[in-house]
C-alpha cells in the first residue's frame, strides 16, 4: 500500500501543475552549469579587480613590457588612467572591461589576476595586481 501511495502521489501532483515545458526547456538549455559554477567560484574565492582600489596592469606590447595604472574615480563606473584620462568600467559575466582610460586600449580583467588587452585590434595577454 505504501509503495502504491509513493507512486500515485507524485503523479497526482504533476497532474495539477500548469507548466510551460517549452519555456522551461529553453531556459535550461541556455544555461551552461560549468560556466556558472566557475563564475561563482571566481567571485567567492579569487581577487576581483578594483576591490581594494587601484589596479596595476602589466602587458607585453610589441616586445616591451608596459605598465598601466587603473584607479576608480568619479563613482562606480569610471576609471582614471595614469595619463589623466577618464575611462568607463563595464562588468560582463567573465570580465571587468575598462575602455577609454588609455588611448586605443581596452582592458579585459578577469578574476584572479589575468586577462587581456586589446590594442589596435590585437589581443595581448596581461597580468594585474
Amino acid at each position: 500500500m505504501r509503495t502504491l501511495l509513493a507512486v500515485i502521489c507524485p503523479l497526482a501532483l504533476t497532474a495539477c501543475m500548469n507548466v510551460d515545458w517549452a519555456t522551461t526547456r529553453a531556459a535550461v538549455e541556455n544555461v551552461n552549469l560549468l560556466d556558472e559554477t566557475r563564475r561563482a567560484v571566481d567571485v567567492a574565492y579569487r581577487d576581483l579587480p578594483f576591490d581594494t582600489g587601484r589596479v596595476y596592469v602589466v602587458a607585453n606590447e610589441h616586445g616591451d613590457l608596459h605598465t598601466y595604472s587603473l584607479t576608480p574615480c568619479r563613482g562606480g563606473t569610471h576609471i582614471c588612467g595614469g595619463t589623466g584620462r577618464v575611462g568607463h568600467l563595464e562588468r560582463t559575466p567573465d570580465y571587468f572591461v575598462v575602455t577609454g582610460a588609455y588611448r586605443d586600449r581596452t582592458f579585459y580583467l578577469s578574476p584572479g589576476g589575468d586577462g587581456y588587452l586589446t590594442w589596435r585590434g590585437v589581443d595581448r595577454d596581461l597580468a594585474w595586481n
